[in-house]
């Protein structure tokens, strides 16, 4: 009697433990719908998609800005203007090194320009992260977020430990959490990351 109670709770936890590992990449993707807002705030440190999603959003009319958070990085504001957006609706920063940075530095950019809402935009897998780092960065503000993402690298949320590239942002983004919630960011972080997992050219940490 005593072995079968505990067979069953080992097989009760062996099966948490995998439902709660199949849905560790879910957990990193907040994808919401968007408003119509002040400005799109684009993060770099991605592909090309970021930047199409953002000015995919533009041209669909919701918002008549687009903010590029460090926005010479990845040629992000070049490429925003090969694909229509005109200099004067683009707005630039570029001293962020970090996801915290880029909510700090944006929000900076949006009180200067009075906006009041954004639609931020980065990957699918980042944006956990992300919408912690700007929930905390407007906490008080009045600030109103939405947060839309793209798979920039055909990241695959429902499967994310089919493919080696997929295992590593998987496994990347929840150091990174757990380095964002104990204060590391940026450069040292980033230095500390390739450290302990030998990853080269990691961004956004």
């Amino acid at each position: 009697m005593v072995k079968s109670i505990f067979l069953i709770i080992g097989i009760a936890l062996v099966f948490s433990i995998i439902m709660m590992l199949k849905e560790a990449g879910n957990f990193l993707v907040i994808n919401e719908k968007p408003v119509k807002s002040d400005v799109i705030i684009v993060l770099s440190g991605g592909g090309i998609e970021r930047v199409e999603k953002g000015v995919e959003l533009y041209k669909n009319g919701f918002a008549p800005y687009l903010m590029i958070s460090n926005g010479q990085e990845d040629g992000l504001y070049g490429a925003a203007q090969k694909l229509g957006v005109p200099s004067g609706s683009i707005i630039l920063e570029n001293q962020a090194n970090s996801t915290k940075e880029n909510a700090l530095f944006t929000k900076t950019l949006m009180k200067k320009h009075q906006f009041e809402s954004a639609i931020v935009v980065s990957s699918d897998y980042h944006m956990r992260r992300v919408k912690g780092n700007y929930e905390k960065a407007i906490s008080s503000s009045g600030l109103k977020l939405i947060y839309c993402s793209v798979s920039d690298n055909g990241y695959d949320s429902d499967n994310w430990w089919a493919t080696r590239d997929n295992r590593r942002a998987t496994y990347i983004e929840y150091v990174k959490l757990v380095g964002n919630y104990f204060g590391f960011h940026g450069n040292d972080a980033k230095k500390i990351l390739n450290e302990m997992f030998s990853f080269n050219g990691v961004n956004g940490v």
